[in-house]
């Protein structure tokens, strides 16, 4: 209702300004001029703006429109003023009825007279200031001195000194005025209507900011003068006033519009005036925006900064020996922050005198200053390690207080890492950041340590030393903690024993945070192996606390140490005594790996874990056997076989790990040639596990792939120099042959073919017989002497008879038929290059 009234008066007076304008510009326009007319006219519609029933936001509409009236007005008397005394029209419009018209009316033709040659600027403007305090309602008022300083803005004299002074002091005591008018407004009508004040408030809060941007405006003006004439008094109503708003207002409106020199200059005086703000006071928002816009001046102008920290360093030594000069006045120096040129160390002390003075300050607001004094040091000090360790000894103080609410810190403690370029810096602070970090809920610490974590990796910040490494795990302490089981314990008492009550249910968040702990392994680096080992071991000890997780770290931490041991293998300097002390860290950091497989720590997941251990026994036997150290190569294959028997259950995983062992016995060497006898061994239990898997098609498979194991030949290309005597040369090719045993081979394939022969399905059976058939082409390829001809041609008739049984519309053999197809347009092919191939049949 108040909102339709509001807009019904608006458009009446509006209506009344429109018409009114319209007759003085026909006064002004006739041909003989009437001006004292077109005067009646224009009090007329200022008139209008003597009225409170409208909110700010309507009367600034009415007064946009007045202000293009009186402009027009402004213009006539500019053109016409040979005409029209200007003196005696300033001196006429005093005489209007009402005040507020009469104000416009002077300042209108005020600023005109301003505008001419010789014109008594001063005395014009102190007298239009002086009078302008004849209107004490706050919007009227407002409006009107915002007018004045819109009028004059362009006609303050600045040329001489003492002009300067008189225009600053004149656009000073405006704002001053102003400001008193905007406070004002605060204490009037009912208590119930606050809420509708405070919004009309902030609506006008422009009209009293445009004041200090006419000053920051004047070229005339710098960093000195306005330290020394302009901020004291600005500052000094700001205090007085006592109104949060205001005085949260108008410093944000100095920090915005005055250059950043200018506040580095004068950073005591701003920061001695804030602690005699007013309670309600946003302090954090004010002392955040100062600091962002140091830091970003030193971003942009670091060598400008450069300089004026250097001035001020001078004028902070000369004010140091003026006040030892002074020493019965430093009983006062106790409530003011201590001079220095440092800014870390201004902004450091004065939060500690906020804590001393503003006791109602609260916890979120310092922990806001506090972040953003640690980004101050890390852009303007950024290798002074110790400021940083300043904060977060302040801010462990802080927290202690209190228990409550300890989320709002969880910013300060990311600053360190998010706002430096360098990750390495969070491992030069001292213990005074892991006592802050442990002192938050365990979230925010695992969050804050996948943050480290992952600025690291992002990086691909390399750990050389002992303390690099302990300082990095030490802040991802979080982590290195057995998995709580009071969700368990909770389900027991609940529900009763459950029988998979320690398996651990992982989140992906968790998962996430223990594959990036894996990722670090790899930051870890020395360009001395054994050294590097050493760092590993560190990290292990770390590690090992984090009870079943480390099934999530352990497997890269031992392909670090395989990584170790190629590397020494390659460069030749593979110490015995250090290989042993390798192995046994392998052997002991696999076994507990194991152990939570047999223990039942992990039922669902206990296979698969197996099969990694067995892997990794595998993958370090191979390494072994490259190095020439054999008999351990051997014991880790032992190893990998008690797994596979102790612990892989699955039919699948069986399978997949009997191909895990065959590739890795197919590349040894050097076993193979220094203790042929073991090789055989496990060889021989490899094709018997192939045996006794659970499916038939795996059977079949295990053993034909097994057969390569007695068949084991080196391809190189012709201009490798090979020294084996045991080298055979083809026309296109050169072998070097590491084991044959014609015999072994062909028992593996017959094998395989009664497996194949004795499956249910026919379309299996007919599959397998066609990969048994690829295999033996391969043995007969490199000279196979027991893979005859005729032994090819039976396998090929076998194939084509089970087709013929089957029947070769079946759909169900579309796949084995196409794949036998190839086969023998393989053999058609090889047949054109290679004789004996041609007695095969193709078709």
């Amino acid at each position: 209702m108040n909102q339709a009234l509001d807009s019904k008066t608006l458009e009446d007076s509006l209506l009344i300004v429109k018409q009114q304008i319209t007759l003085m510009r026909k006064c002004l326009e006739s041909k003989n001029p009437q001006f004292m007319d077109a005067l009646k006219h224009a009090s007329t519609f200022l008139s209008e703006l003597r009225t409170n029933k409208l909110s700010p936001k309507l009367y600034y509409e009415l007064y946009v429109l007045v202000f293009d009236g009186l402009a027009y007005l402004s213009d006539f008397l500019k053109e016409s003023h040979q005409t029209n005394h200007l003196a005696d029209l300033y001196e006429l419009v005093q005489y209007a009825g009402n005040i507020v018209p009469r104000l416009y009316l002077m300042i209108t033709i005020g600023s005109v007279y301003m505008s001419i040659e010789n014109a008594p600027k001063l005395e014009i403007m102190k007298d239009m200031l002086e009078m302008s305090a004849g209107v004490q309602d706050p919007i009227r008022g407002l409006f009107l001195r915002y007018y004045l300083s819109q009028k004059t803005k362009e006609l303050l004299p600045t040329e001489t000194e003492s002009e300067l002074k008189e225009t600053i002091q004149f656009t000073i005591t405006n704002f001053i005025e102003m400001n008193k008018l905007w406070v004002r407004l605060k204490h009037q009508g009912h208590s119930s209507e606050r809420e509708r004040r405070l919004k009309e408030r902030k609506e006008l809060q422009i009209l009293v900011g445009s004041n200090l941007v006419r000053i920051s405006q004047l070229d005339q003006i710098d960093k000195f003068y306005y330290k020394e004439s302009i901020l004291p008094k600005v500052l000094e109503q700001i205090v007085q006033c006592k109104d949060s708003l205001a005085q949260e207002y108008l410093l944000d409106v100095i920090i915005q519009v005055f250059p950043d020199e200018f506040h580095l200059l004068t950073l005591d005086d701003f920061l001695q005036s804030t602690l005699h703000l007013s309670e309600g006071f946003s302090m954090n928002k004010i002392l955040v925006t100062l600091i962002n816009r140091l830091i970003d001046f030193q971003k942009r102008e670091p060598a400008n900064v450069k300089v004026i920290i250097s001035e001020l360093s001078t004028l902070t030594l000369q004010k140091d020996e003026h006040e030892e000069n002074h020493t019965e006045e430093s009983d006062s120096e106790t409530t003011k922050p201590q001079t220095s040129s440092n800014l870390f160390e201004k902004f450091y002390d004065y939060s500690h005198l906020l804590v001393e003075n503003k006791p109602e300050l609260n916890f979120k607001d310092l922990s806001l200053i506090l972040e953003a004094i640690c980004k101050l040091s890390l852009s303007y000090y950024p290798q002074d390690y110790e400021n940083i360790n300043k904060v977060f000894g302040f801010a462990l103080a802080l927290i202690h207080q209190t228990t409550q609410h300890l989320e709002i810190w969880e910013p300060l403690l990311k600053t360190p890492i998010c706002y430096n370029f360098d990750p390495k810096l969070v491992l030069s602070l001292d213990d005074n950041y892991k006592q802050f970090a442990s002192a938050l809920p365990t979230a925010i610490q695992s969050a804050n340590a996948l943050y480290i974590l992952e600025k690291f990796l992002e990086q691909d910040v390399r750990l050389s030393t002992v303390e690099e490494v302990k300082t990095l795990y030490e802040l991802l302490a979080v982590w290195f903690t057995s998995e709580d089981s009071s969700d368990s314990n909770t389900n027991s008492l609940l529900f009763g024993t459950d029988s998979s009550k320690n398996e651990p249910d992982e989140s992906p968040e968790v998962v996430s945070q223990y594959e990036a702990l894996a990722k670090s392994i790899h930051l870890i680096h020395h360009t001395n192996p054994y050294k590097h080992f050493e760092l590993l071991e560190i990290a292990k000890s770390f590690m090992s606390k984090s009870g079943s997780r480390v099934r999530y770290t352990y497997p890269t931490l031992l392909f670090a140490v395989i990584k170790l041991i190629r590397k020494l293998t390659i460069v030749q300097k593979l110490n015995a005594l250090k290989l042993k002390q390798f192995c046994q860290f392998f052997s002991a950091t696999n076994t507990e790996l194991l152990t939570l497989v047999s223990n039942g720590t992990l039922q669902s997941e206990g296979g698969v874990l197996a099969q990694t251990c067995m892997n990794l026994n595998l993958s370090m036997a191979l390494i072994l056997d490259q190095s020439s150290h054999i008999d351990l190569s051997y014991e880790f294959f032992i190893n990998s076989f008690v797994i596979y028997e102790e612990s892989i259950v699955d039919s699948r995983l069986q399978f997949q790990c009997l191909l895990s062992i065959i590739g890795t016995l197919h590349k040894c060497r050097n076993i193979v040639n220094g203790n042929e006898d073991n090789f055989d061994v496990l060889i021989s239990k490899t094709a018997l596990y192939g045996s006794k898997l659970l499916k038939k098609t795996d059977q079949c498979r295990a053993v034909y792939l097994a057969s390569h194991l007695w068949w084991i030949i080196e391809e190189l290309d012709e201009e490798d120099e090979i020294e084996s005597e045991t080298a055979k040369t083809s026309e296109d090719e050169l072998q070097v042959v590491i084991k044959t045993d014609n015999k072994k081979v062909l028992e593996c394939l017959q094998k395989s073919l009664r497996i194949a022969d004795s499956c249910l399905e026919t379309n299996v059976s007919l599959e397998l017989f066609v990969e048994i058939l690829s295999r033996s082409l391969y043995f007969f390829i490199h000279g196979n002497e027991l893979i005859t001809i005729k032994y090819l041609n039976g396998l090929i008739e076998l194939i084509q008879n089970s087709i013929l049984t089957i029947g070769e519309e079946n759909t169900s053999i579309d796949t084995p038929t196409k794949h036998f197809q190839r086969t023998l347009e393989y053999i058609r092919q090889q047949a054109q290059i290679d004789s004996r191939f041609e007695e095969i049949k193709d078709r």
